[in-house]
């Protein structure tokens, strides 16, 4: 299994995800650190890691018209590509970056120490 999830994100330009059920897909985290636009199914945990209409855009399950209507939107749309992928790394970088996480770590272990 090839585990270089950057380089094949750096070869496409928008990342759809279609599942029926999501816990935290680290797939679109990946996608967006990687400034891809993201078009998903609004399931499971995906509301947790994206934002709905700033770094994604999603459509309840099983509306195959509406996944097909936001594809279509953002490929056709190079302004909304581009806003929605810049945003999804900035909302990456501030909720996931391990320099962020280690901050928070280091953090609680002051308050325990307290």
């Amino acid at each position: 299994m090839d585990r270089e999830i950057d380089i094949v994100n750096a070869g496409v330009d928008v990342i759809a995800l279609t599942s029926l059920n999501e816990g935290t897909p680290v797939s679109l985290i990946e996608a967006q650190a990687s400034n891809r636009a993201v078009v998903s199914t609004d399931v499971g945990g995906i509301e947790n890691v994206v934002i709905s209409g700033r770094t994604a855009l999603l459509s309840a399950s099983q509306d195959e018209a509406a996944l097909a209507d936001n594809l279509l939107r953002v490929v056709e749309d190079d302004h909304l590509r581009e806003r929605m992928s810049n945003a999804g790394w900035q909302h990456v970088k501030s909720r996931y970056h391990f320099n962020r996480l280690v901050e928070d770590t280091a953090a609680m272990y002051r308050s325990l120490l307290r």
